[in-house]
C-alpha cells in the first residue's frame, strides 16, 4: 500500500466514525423521548386503574328518607 491509499482509508474510517457517532446522538435523543412518553403513559395507566378501582367498588348506601329534597 502507498501512502496516499493508507491516507484515504483513514479518512474513510474517520468519516465512518463521524457518521456513527452522529446516528449515535440521534437514536439517544430519540430514546430520551420514548423514555418521557412510557413514563407519561404509566402515569395515565396508574391513574386509569384507580378509577377502575373506584368504579367497581359498591356505592355507598343511603336511606333516601334521610336526605333532604333538592329545593331546600
Amino acid at each position: 500500500m502507498t501512502a496516499p491509499d493508507v491516507s484515504q482509508q483513514i479518512i474513510d474510517l474517520q468519516m465512518t466514525v463521524a457518521h456513527l457517532e452522529h446516528d449515535l446522538a440521534q437514536m439517544h435523543h430519540v430514546l430520551l423521548a420514548v423514555q418521557a412518553d412510557l413514563k407519561g403513559m404509566r402515569d395515565q395507566m396508574a391513574k386509569l386503574e384507580r378509577r377502575v378501582v373506584q368504579a367497581s367498588e359498591p356505592a355507598e348506601q343511603r336511606d333516601p328518607n334521610d336526605e333532604r329534597p333538592p329545593h331546600y
